[in-house]
């Protein structure tokens, strides 16, 4: 209660000195009015009573009347030593003259004109008549004030001082004569010793905190200004309320404003913004003007002046009345957008501000703003409602530092970065703080033109490209396009570099990635999209600007949201620190491991630009992780690493370390028929074509790529839900990097793989072809085995797997302990797999064979190997180049089984079924076990006989018949060998040559065994005889069609039906030819070296064999003999099928032994002796030697004959 009577007793003596200096006026009709400028709106104002809003509370005239006698008493008093014109005029012709502009404003009462149409006796009250000069009762203002103001507000000077300034509708409706009065009445108010006197009364407590102004003298208008200059450092309600009422005085004309004349003088001058012309001393209203003039050279004014401006501005942001200009340009707008808004608290410049681009803002207010604007761009104090809500938090955080020059610590730039460094470091800033930094943000975003040094750097590029667009953040917008080098810009930077790093430090400044909500032209564009795909994620922390970066690829995002978020998100990539979410949990990590800057924002430091090394750095850590390395990444920056990384690899813009070393090379390769996003894809086509930098580049994105698939964009838009369905195990726990793009590669041609994620799958086994270190887990694995033994081989992947390959094939012949690592034979297997499963997958095969295959295979499908099984079926029709490749990948294939794409996929089943126990180097010799198994699967069936097929074509394509049989070749087959060339299929010959001891049983037991495995599958199956195939190839189709059809109907589970047929069609005698006889023969012979090598007859006699041949052993003909002993025993019964299928034999064995030609001399002379004509063969060889003799004696000797001299010699 006593602090309320205290303040009370405050407030009345208040309201006397007031009264005394002619501010307030008793009157009869009206109680005691207070002036205020803080209004609810111009028309509310004129049709109430003056009332305040809470800076001075006025009193009716009974409460004041109310126990204050003393109080009216003064009042009287004062009123009587008031003047009774106020307008103080010097004695004789000195009245008369004009003010001269020249003479500084702080001189004591300079004479005032008054126009002499005004009889000076008719505005005079005689002294001592006890009442104030009222200027509605003024002959010059009195049709002006009955005019524009309300009747209730015509004994109150400042009612109706304010109706006139700020009611009226423009200041050409008052009168030159009625201005001059004002200006006057307002000139000498401040001159007046008496209101320095009530200053002094009401400021008491703040005087003694200004030594400044308490040492001013009284009476010359500089106190009431310099409290002005001071208000922030006024605590005192009633000093501020008197100073806010003093305001609109001294803010209506700048000579009225402490130390502003005298600091601009010259600028005034220079840019011509004073009264130039006599005729403006009859308009001095409009010396808001000269402020406003000098606020648009803002720039080009001395440090001096630009501080009174920019501090004039400062005290003119608690109310907008005080600005003068601006409020005559926005009244009408202030009614229109901010009817609602208190004056106070720069709350209706803030309205203002956000209706600055609205389409019904007039133009002329929409200027006046941004000139204010620009204003607080340079001292943040402009704005009253940021300087108030983060006064706090700058103190807090010395964001105004000492060391720093005055002018830097002002500009709201500074300001801005130092909040957010503090923010950025985990720091609490308050509430309202960080709402005012957000609508500073949205004015930067929202008009170029706040930001000088945008203005100034950027002018050219604005006027040649931007100059037709709206500022509503589209001009920016446009300059960040600019600054993108893209497809349409033959990808040249268009932006400057001092344009560019205007835009940088602007986009820096408003922070934009941090809240999407600060960029209006991105909020427009993308907030539809926000409310329905983020509708449940919370603003601010990037959280907004994340949502939309994941879900870029969305086919609803609207094409111009993603091309404003493009544009920003091209700066947030080359500075680490622009990124909220990723700065706020790595940047600990990024001090530590890869020398950050220490604070976001440091002013007194001029470090290095590292922003752009940081990402990568940290992704380097984060993809080499070592449990035993004190120095890792925390897991949440590495999941943030991840998913920034993620984001950015949609465009190659977002790449800077590509982008940046490869535009010249995306100039020459991709301007054209390079879809938005695949510029990447188009660098990797044409990588070795690529400039060093650039290659390298590409690589290590490439290398990125394989490590993480989720970097590989074009792979992502295909393969997310497959990656889901095949590999989601992998995916959960994380394995290590490579392993998702290998579940991938292996899922490749499962019958639910997506065609267009096959396709993205293979383009980068393609493109990772192109250098083996694009494969992770392969480099990992071998990069010691390439650099010891493949180092001459270049970084061609398909050149490193060939040469490692080469070093297995030989270490396996040669039975030599394995020189590639364990590790390293695992990823290269994988990789020769891969490369077996399509042409596309193996260069040199596809180089030497890309005629062959348009020739002969045009019609097949690549993928599954099929090219490759097209060129085995003609491999006789082939190109040397191509045979000669080809013949290396069966061999390699051969001598490793786990590399045979088509065996390896199409029999996974049968394998784990029946070989599940074998090495996966050997399952083919197991499968062919079992391949005649009634649950054998018919395609594994028939994938196995064509691998028979083409291995029964060479010898060296059958690991276990070349190991065996090295031996027998050397003995029996050297000259075959020699003869055939090296690198190309042998034709059977080979094996053709060692069958022939084979009917001898002159072999090895191992190679026995071996060919009579070999002879035993030709036996069912005529096309792995390659020799009987070629030489009866006429007959089989003329004789034998129907049963070579069912052979191949049949997908390798025949049942010897073509030899079978040739066999009958011999005894017929219906083979003519001679070539294809002697191989049919050669059968016949090959059936009786032993039953085991006849499946038929074996299978025929399996149980005559268990019952009567059960002790005997395999082998050199030892069953058949038991069997044919058998069938010669009248006492032992055979089965029927058995006997009868034996006695065929028999015939047929009978038959060839007749027509069979010798392959020796005593085979020779056996057919002879056992020939009916033997008598006639004999003559014949008699006569020819009985003719040699008789020549040799007829004609002596051959030879020259020899002295015995000569022999003895």
């Amino acid at each position: 209660m006593a602090t309320y009577r205290r303040v009370f007793r405050a407030e009345n003596m208040l309201l006397v000195l007031l009264c005394s200096v002619g501010l307030f006026s008793i009157s009869n009709s009206d109680g005691l009015r207070d002036n205020n400028f803080g209004d609810d709106g111009p028309v509310q104002r004129r049709q109430n009573s003056y009332k305040d809003d809470g800076k001075l509370v006025g009193q009716p005239r009974a409460q004041v009347q109310q126990g204050q006698g003393a109080r009216a008493q003064l009042v009287n008093r004062r009123k009587q030593a008031v003047d009774d014109n106020v307008v103080h005029a010097l004695p004789g012709d000195q009245s008369e003259r004009h003010i001269n502009p020249e003479v500084p404003f702080n001189q004591n009462r300079v004479p005032v004109h008054i126009p002499p149409q005004v009889p000076r006796s008719r505005g005079r009250i005689r002294p001592g008549a006890g009442t104030a000069l009222k200027l509605a009762d003024h002959p010059a203002c009195r049709d002006e004030v009955h005019q524009h103001c309300s009747p209730s507000l015509l004994a109150n000077n400042f009612a109706v001082l304010d109706c006139l300034q700020n009611d009226r509708k423009g200041g050409d409706e008052i009168t030159p004569e009625c201005q001059h009065v004002i200006w006057a009445y307002k000139r000498n108010l401040t001159l007046d010793i008496r209101l320095d006197t009530a200053a002094f009364d009401v400021c008491k407590d703040s005087m003694e905190k200004i030594p400044e102004c308490q040492k001013l003298p009284a009476g010359n208008g500089q106190i009431i200004p310099c409290l002005i200059e001071n208000k922030q450092n006024v605590t005192n309600i009633n000093c501020k309320s008197f100073l806010n009422k003093m305001s609109s005085i001294v803010f209506s004309d700048y000579r009225f404003i402490y130390k502003f004349a005298d600091k601009c003088s010259k600028p005034i001058e220079k840019y011509q913004c004073g009264r130039v012309e006599e005729s403006d001393d009859k308009i001095p209203m409009k010396q808001g003007s000269t402020i406003q003039c000098l606020e648009e050279h803002i720039d080009e004014l001395d440090d001096s002046c630009k501080h009174e401006i920019l501090r004039m501005a400062e005290l003119q942001s608690d109310d907008f009345h005080n600005d003068r200009p601006l409020f005559f340009a926005c009244r009408e707008d202030r009614e229109r957008f901010c009817a609602a808004t208190r004056a106070g608290n720069g709350e209706v410049f803030k309205c203002l501000f956000r209706n600055k681009f609205h389409k019904d803002m007039s133009r002329e207010c929409r200027e006046k703003v941004t000139t204010r604007q620009k204003l607080i761009n340079l001292d943040y104090r402009v704005s009253h409602s940021l300087a108030e809500a983060c006064r706090h938090d700058i103190r807090s955080y010395y964001c105004r530092s000492d060391q720093l020059p005055m002018e830097k610590t002002s500009m709201l730039s500074h300001i801005l970065l130092c909040l957010e460094d503090v923010h950025r470091r985990g720091q609490r800033l308050r509430p309202e703080c960080m709402a005012e930094m957000g609508d500073m943000r949205h004015s930067l975003m929202e008009d170029y033109q706040l930001s000088p040094e945008v203005v100034r750097n950027c002018h050219m590029e604005i006027n040649e490209h931007c100059d037709s667009l709206e500022r509503n953040g589209k001009t920016l917008h446009c300059l960040m396009d600019l600054a993108r080098p893209n497809d349409r810009k033959q990808y040249k930077r268009v932006l400057g570099d001092t344009c560019l790093r205007a835009l940088k430090d602007l986009i820096k400044e408003a922070d934009v990635a941090e809240d999407f909500r600060v960029d209006p032209a991105l909020k427009e564009a993308c907030q539809s999209f926000v409310d329905v795909s983020c509708r449940d994620i919370k603003p601010g922390d990037a959280h907004i600007m994340g949502c939309l970066m994941d879900k870029l690829d969305s086919e609803k995002m609207p094409d111009e949201c993603k091309e404003r978020l493009l544009e920003i998100q091209y700066f947030v990539a080359r500075d680490f620190k622009l990124d909220a979410r990723l700065y706020k949990k790595c940047y600990k990590d990024a001090k530590q491991l890869c020398h950050a800057s220490n604070d976001w924002y440091d002013p007194n430091t001029a470090t290095t630009d590292t922003g752009p090394l940081v990402l990568p750095c940290l992704y380097s850590r984060v993809k080499h992780h070592d449990p035993d390395d004190e120095e890792q990444v925390s897991k949440d920056c590495a999941l943030e690493v991840k998913r920034v990384m993620k984001q950015r690899a949609v465009s190659v813009e977002l790449e800077p370390r590509v982008e940046d070393k490869c535009l010249p090379d995306l100039a020459r390769f991709c301007t054209e028929k390079t879809e938005k996003g695949h510029e990447i894809e188009c660098l990797q086509e044409h990588l070795e074509e690529l400039d060093t930098d650039c290659q390298e580049a590409v690589g290590n994105f490439t290398e990125e790529e394989d490590e993480d698939v989720t970097l590989d964009k074009i792979l992502m838009e295909e393969c997310t839900r497959m990656i889901i369905r095949f590999c989601q195990e992998l995916v959960d726990s994380e394995k290590e990097a490579g392993e998702v793009m290998e579940c991938l590669i292996k899922a490749k041609r499962h019958p639910e793989m997506n065609e267009k994620c096959a396709a993205g799958i293979e383009h980068h086994q393609i493109t990772s072809l192109k250098d083996y270190r694009f494969s992770h887990k392969f480099k990992e694995a071998c990069k010691k085995d390439v650099m010891t033994y493949c180092k001459s081989k270049g970084k061609s992947k398909a050149a490193v797997v060939s040469c490692l390959s080469e070093h297995v094939r030989n270490d396996t012949l040669t039975d030599d302990d394995q020189r590639i690592s364990r590790q390293c034979k695992k990823q290269l297997k994988f990789e020769l797999l891969q490369r077996a499963e399509t042409i596309a997958l193996d260069p040199k095969l596809k180089r030497a064979c890309e005629e062959d295959v348009t020739r002969l295979c045009s019609n097949v499908s690549p993928g599954s190997s099929q090219v490759k099984y097209c060129l085995r079926k003609y491999h006789k029709e082939l190109s040397r180049p191509c045979q000669k490749m080809l013949f290396k990948r069966e061999e390699l294939q051969s001598l490793d089984n786990s590399v045979d794409y088509r065996l390896m996929t199409v029999c996974k089943r049968m394998i784990k079924h029946y070989c599940h126990d074998a090495e996966p180097e050997h399952v083919f010799p197991c499968l062919k076990k079992f391949k005649h198994d009634e649950d054998f699967d018919p395609d594994c069936r028939k994938v196995i006989s064509k691998r028979q097929i083409m291995q029964n074509t060479d010898y060296r394509l059958n690991v276990r018949l070349r190991k065996s049989c090295s031996q027998d070749i050397e003995k029996f087959c050297i000259k075959v060998v020699h003869q055939e060339k090296q690198d190309e299929f042998f034709e059977g010959k080979v094996i053709d040559c060692l069958k022939i001891p084979f009917r001898k049983t002159r072999l090895s037991r191992g190679c026995e065994e071996q060919i009579g495995l070999v002879v035993k599958s030709a036996a069912l199956d005529y096309r792995q005889d390659p020799v009987l195939a070629g030489a009866c190839k006429q007959e089989i189709v003329e004789l034998c069609k129907n049963e070579a059809q069912a052979i191949s109907d049949a997908d390798g589970n025949g049942k010897g039906e073509v030899e079978e047929c040739l066999k009958l069609k011999m005894q017929q005698g219906m083979i003519k030819r001679h070539a294809c006889l002697v191989q049919v023969i050669r059968l016949l012979v090959e059936g009786k070296a032993d039953v085991h090598v006849d499946p038929l007859l074996h299978e025929t006699c399996s149980l005559d064999l268990n019952h009567y041949c059960a002790d005997v052993a395999r082998g050199m003909g030892r069953q058949m003999s038991c069997l044919l002993s058998a069938l010669e025993d009248r006492s032992i019964r055979l089965s029927k099928k058995c006997r009868k299928m034996l006695s065929e034999r028999v015939e047929l064995w009978e038959y060839a032994a007749k027509v069979a030609p010798p392959e020796t001399a005593k085979e020779l002379w056996d057919q002879i002796v056992g020939s009916p004509s033997r008598m006639y063969f004999l003559g014949i060889i008699v006569a020819v030697i009985l003719t040699m003799f008789t020549v040799g004696m007829c004609c002596g000797r051959v030879t020259k004959r020899v002295s015995a001299s000569a022999k003895n010699k």
